[in-house]
């Protein structure tokens, strides 16, 4: 899959005016305050809450029940449907100038007027490092924010420990 360049990744005008209200003063997160407090700690600043959003018709593939196989469009919908879900949050982060999100959840759920349509939500907190690692920078190999679904605690944890992405 090519990387997304995040600049054009569409954002909706709600979306747009809460990364604006926040940028530079007050933010949401969902951490906790432990959670902050050792995130804080670990090097980072929570810069807000980001997340991307997906409703997605997974459509309807039969399949014998004589044989076990994958349903292969369905699989594709539900992969594409998450996709687009996180590059929508990671669209969000980079907005604010974010190195990483953590904290990253990922809910699916499916409609009940429409039991083939899944609505997918991803979400984070965005963070800033206070400094660049030895490798020059803290977003991934394809120059996006790290996504971690880590807690506070096992984020500062790992930070701790020195496991840090290298190059």
């Amino acid at each position: 899959m090519s990387t997304p360049d995040l600049g054009s990744v569409p954002l909706p005008a709600d979306a747009t005016a809460r990364l604006a209200d926040g940028a530079g003063r007050l933010f949401t997160s969902d951490l906790s305050v432990n959670e902050f407090l050792l995130v804080r700690q670990a090097g980072f600043r929570p810069v807000g809450l980001v997340l991307g959003s997906s409703v997605y018709h997974v459509g309807i593939q039969t399949g014998r029940w004589t044989k076990n196989m994958e349903l292969d469009k369905l699989s594709q919908a539900m992969y594409h449907a998450r996709e687009l879900a996180m590059t929508r949050m990671e669209a969000e982060a980079d907005r604010l100038g974010a190195d990483g999100i953590v904290g990253v959840r990922l809910e699916i759920e499916f409609k009940e007027y429409g039991n083939d349509l899944a609505e997918f939500i991803a979400v984070g907190t965005a963070v800033v490092a206070d400094a660049p690692p030895p490798t020059g920078t803290w977003r991934n190999a394809k120059r996006l924010p790290f996504t971690s679904d880590l807690s506070g605690q096992d984020f500062w944890t790992l930070i701790q420990a020195g496991y840090a992405r290298s190059a």
